[in-house]
């Protein structure tokens, strides 16, 4: 069955072992899907790779190095709070009509958009400081990175470098700022323990298209992580959170690899206990899978809030998915949307719909809205 041909409502196991088998709805939770047809996905965690199909088709290292300029400092606080800065957004309240410089579609699998959104963060408010116009930062000079790929120092700043290769994190309060990671077919920072409060700041991480991998290669992961106007850009994935994890006023875009058969997640989280993703923009310009992918595959998620985004294209933007796991406990708030009759990539926000759902227990849903005339978006 293709997935614009599924009736809008189908039945599915939970306890399934294949994601894309179909049972009896007797003892079963109803998928709900926003727009015409029903696609799901299924993730296979393993590392930063994350691998995703559709209902209708079931078949889809860290390195020491010389030591550079790297100083502790004190702690940066609690993850779940970021601190304030004078580039930081001053609230989560948005225009209720942004606009944009261009009204032009971009093609699928293309670059992504160049307009800018009024409100939202886009290249001259995310990434290293470049001077670009509108940009209120000082403008940074970028120099070369010499350090450790491993960090074992408490405390560590990284602040104003250029970083070729993968940062592994195994210190606490360690933050990269005013800085560029660029890598090739790897991920480009990875932190994987939850009290790690690791601070991405600033920074502009760019997988260089070059990801190859069959599932997608996260840019950006696993828990632990506090990211405040970042612009990352040009792997299969971008962002993994699992576990605890916090992403504000930052632009995450151009998932992309060097093959045709990934299905790509701007944002995704198999497992988790508290997810904060705050007034963002997100943007995929695929017609696979998501701007938002939250999907208990190998864990329970809860405790999420999903605030004050613009999104963008994907299959469907946003997903709330029980699989092996329940997904509970959320809040999905004030979010808008894009479609192509307000210049975003698809008629439909995403190329299927906005939202598909299935879940025991669906977020709360309130004020989510067509970016390009403020209506309502139900549930």
């Amino acid at each position: 069955m293709a997935p614009h041909d599924a009736p809008n409502d189908v039945w599915q196991d939970p306890h399934a072992t294949r994601p894309g088998s179909h049972r009896s709805p007797g003892g079963r939770r109803l998928l709900r899907l926003a727009g015409v047809g029903g696609v799901a996905v299924a993730l296979l965690a393993v590392g930063g790779i994350t691998m995703c199909y559709n209902l209708s088709d079931p078949g889809a290292q860290p390195h020491p190095l010389a030591t550079d300029a790297v100083t502790p400092s004190e702690s940066a606080g609690d993850p779940a709070i970021p601190s304030a800065s004078p580039s930081a957004s001053p609230s989560l309240s948005v225009p209720a009509s942004p606009t944009k410089s261009s009204t032009a579609k971009p093609a699928s699998g293309g670059n992504p958009p160049t307009y800018t959104v009024a409100g939202f963060p886009a290249a001259h408010n995310t990434g290293y400081p470049q001077g670009l116009p509108g940009d209120t930062r000082r403008t940074v000079a970028l120099t070369p990175y010499t350090g450790p790929m491993t960090i074992t120092v408490n405390g560590t700043v990284i602040d104003g470098k250029d970083i070729n290769g993968h940062v592994e994190i195994k210190a606490k309060n360690v933050t990269i700022r005013n800085s560029r990671i660029r890598v090739a077919n790897v991920q480009a920072v990875t932190s994987t323990a939850g009290d790690a409060n690791l601070r991405i700041e600033d920074t502009e991480i760019d997988g260089q298209g070059m990801d190859a991998s069959t599932g997608g290669i996260a840019l950006i992961g696993r828990t632990g992580f506090t990211l405040l106007r970042v612009n990352a850009h040009g792997s299969g994935d971008i962002l993994r959170m699992d576990g605890v994890g916090t992403v504000q006023d930052s632009w995450l875009h151009d998932p992309k690899g060097t093959g045709s058969a990934q299905h790509n997640d701007v944002i995704q989280s198999t497992n988790a206990s508290y997810i904060r993703i705050l007034h963002n923009r997100l943007e995929n310009q695929h017609t696979q899978t998501s701007c938002i992918l939250l999907k208990a595959d190998i864990g329970s998620i809860s405790d999420v809030v999903v605030d004050s985004n613009l999104m963008n294209g994907g299959g469907y933007s946003f997903y709330w998915y029980d699989a092996n796991y329940k997904i509970s406990n959320g809040r999905v708030t004030n979010n808008k949307f894009m479609r192509a009759a307000g210049g975003g990539y698809w008629p439909k926000g995403g190329y299927y719909g906005t939202q598909a759902f299935s879940a025991s227990t669906l977020p709360q849903w309130s004020n989510n809205t067509w970016n390009d005339n403020g209506q309502q978006i139900g549930i």
